[in-house]
């Protein structure tokens, strides 16, 4: 009954701070000293509490910076990806759809005088203000490719690509080979706001959530690469998914010729549609599997040798490996070159002709 009477008392109160507070839901634009900026401001939420968030961007630069006022404090904290607090803003209440304040630098105490003018008012707590079309559409103009610096690989260099949230490699080397491999390798890439739906879908969803921006951890880089052949691994883990929603694909082509090809064929068998994946053939999976001891939480499970391999080709021999579950369960074997060739095809042998060992 206490509890109860307690939470009855603190929830006037509760009200009455919200209520205090300056009604700045909605999207705004105006100034931050003599710069144009956008900024978005979140309507509560019950799952927040009294935490209060919001966004906003340089027109100029478009790259969105997380505002933040937790505990209904009284000042909102920009923030930037490692949580780190790179200056304040202090707003006052609105006025006939117009609001001003100052932010201040956290380190040096300097301010400079904000002035926003209300753009879009904020509409029911199911369609926050830092999700809607008029704080996002200025976002998600086509992006410009984001190009590496050159990143070195056993002697070799290549550099990554990146349109939005699709990542490829571009290898630097000469030959027709190379030049046909790296166009196939930049088709990877988005062409058009089409190809980005999930990726600007997705900082969207961030955005009107807690107000900070969050993408695809994306990655593409060789992990073989000799005078006859290139791998490369193209790794994906979706924002807000467990370890469960990694994917990750190895494709690999000719130097010579720049044709892909499916290094399945070398062993007879083939890598499923959309996967580079495959079951391990009869004669190869009893070979490998032969006097490996299955644990027994791991029998009657694709790990006990039924599963989908991955083939990885390495300097010192062929690999074959299972996808991690967490259970520990998963397999990963080496097979040196010099006994790979009892379970090659003739393309396989041919394939690899430079690195079995000569008769």
């Amino acid at each position: 009954m206490r509890r109860f009477l307690f939470a009855c008392l603190t929830l006037p109160a509760l009200h009455a701070a919200m209520a205090a507070e300056p009604p700045v839901q909605g999207v705004w634009q105006g100034t931050l000293g003599k710069a144009n900026v956008v900024a978005c401001f979140n309507q509560p939420s019950p799952t927040q509490g009294a935490d209060r968030s919001g966004n906003y961007y340089y027109t100029r630069y478009k790259t969105p910076i997380m505002l933040a006022k937790p505990n209904g404090k009284a000042l909102w904290q920009e923030q930037d990806a490692k949580g780190n607090t790179t200056g304040t803003w202090s707003l006052n209440a609105p006025q006939d759809g117009k609001v001003t304040g100052t932010w201040t630098d956290p380190k040096s105490g300097k301010t400079v005088p904000l002035a926003l003018t209300l753009l879009e008012a904020a509409g029911d707590r199911e369609h926050p203000s830092c999700a809607s079309d008029a704080y996002n559409l200025a976002l998600e103009d086509f992006p410009s490719t984001k190009v590496s610096k050159p990143i070195a690989f056993e002697g070799k260099q290549y550099r990554n690509l990146q349109v939005g949230d699709t990542i490829t490699v571009e290898l630097i080397a000469p030959g027709d080979g190379v030049a046909k491999i790296n166009a196939q390798l930049r088709a990877v890439l988005a062409k058009n706001k089409k190809d980005l739906a999930d990726f600007y879908a997705t900082r969207r969803e961030y955005l009107g959530r807690n107000g900070f921006t969050t993408e695809d951890e994306v990655y593409a880089e060789p992990t073989y690469w000799s005078p006859r052949w290139v791998t490369i691994k193209f790794y994906r883990w979706p924002a807000g998914y467990g370890a469960n929603g990694i994917s990750i694909k190895f494709r690999t082509w000719d130097v010579k010729t720049g044709q892909e090809t499916d290094v399945w064929n070398w062993f007879g068998a083939s890598a499923s549609d959309g996967d580079d994946k495959a079951e391990l053939p009869d004669r190869l999976r009893q070979a490998l599997f032969k006097g490996v001891t299955i644990d027994a939480e791991c029998k009657g499970t694709d790990y006990d040798g039924r599963g989908r391999f991955h083939l990885s080709l390495k300097p010192e021999g062929v690999s074959f490996w299972e996808d991690s579950n967490g259970s520990g369960c998963e397999n990963d074997f080496l097979l040196p070159y010099n006994k790979v060739g009892p379970f090659l095809t003739v393309k396989g042998r041919a394939a690899l002709s430079d690195l079995l060992p000569k008769n």
